[in-house]
């Protein structure tokens, strides 16, 4: 009440102070940095660390976990994050601010690389690469179709063409591809026909390592001209997976095509 009584009584002093905060906040208005994405200041560093067909279960105890408690050995670390996926491990790790973002990421290289020893045999080695959480937001979403493509030309086309030139494009930051298939090769095998030759799953793997392989040949010099050679260990066909041998028994190979088949 005594406010109310006191304002009545000096109504001069009521609207200077009310034109003083008008131009206070036009001032404030037109002076306050804004941004769709801010910058993030404070240093962050992403690890993505892949094994292809791991469950998500698995990469949560024997990859993401383990990459915790090497990088949380770090300098400065604030908290961490981490995400665990079918064949992904993401573990994200947030410094103070007083840690410069150089000294983050040798921290976290080295600590990161030095933990491949422990992880499963197979794991690809991590990539390491500083992390900005407004980098994560899509602004923008581009589809790809076509009544004559199929899916997987579809993808090649997003993923080799697309890609590459929006890559380019000053402000984006590795634009993802979904959707389409992928290509892949696959080789399916029977377990009955499996377990009758006394064979695992591995073994079928490792014979396929073993008998598709790439080998650098180089080149070779004849009658003054240098030729390049290139080696026939890879197979150019599908089907001629289905040939390998995985196993002689008695002199007889048991091929890939009799337990099971390449697509």
């Amino acid at each position: 009440m005594k406010l109310v009584l006191a304002a009545l009584r000096n109504p001069h002093a009521v609207i200077v102070f009310m034109l003083f905060l008008v131009v206070i906040g036009v001032t404030a208005l037109l002076r306050i940095p804004a941004d769709l994405l801010p910058i993030f200041k404070t240093p962050a560093i992403q690890v993505v660390t892949l094994y292809p067909g791991m469950p998500p279960v698995v990469v949560e105890k024997d990859i993401s976990s383990r990459m915790q408690r090497w990088t949380g050995q770090a300098v400065g670390i604030d908290h961490q994050e981490a995400r665990s996926m079918l064949g992904v491990s993401i573990v994200r790790d947030f410094f103070r601010e007083d840690v410069s973002a150089e000294s983050a990421m040798s921290q976290v290289t080295s600590l990161a690389v030095s933990d491949m020893f422990y992880l499963p045999p197979g794991t690809l080695p991590p990539m390491v690469m500083p992390f900005d959480p407004t980098a994560s937001v899509p602004i923008c979403l581009v589809s790809v179709s076509s009544p004559t493509m199929t899916e997987k030309e579809l993808y090649d086309v997003a993923y080799y063409d697309m890609r590459n030139k929006l890559q380019a494009i000053q402000g984006v930051i590795a634009p993802a591809v979904y959707g389409g298939v992928l290509r892949r090769i696959l080789t399916y095998v029977d377990r009955d026909k499996l377990q009758a030759v006394n064979m695992s799953p591995l073994d079928v793997a490792k014979s396929l390592r073993e008998s598709n392989p790439f080998v650098p040949v180089g080149s070779a010099t004849l009658d003054g001209s240098e030729y390049f050679i290139r080696s026939n260990a890879m197979v150019e066909n599908v089907e001629d997976l289905n040939e390998f041998p995985v196993r002689v028994e008695n002199g007889v190979p048991i091929r890939i095509g009799d337990i099971g088949h390449a697509r």
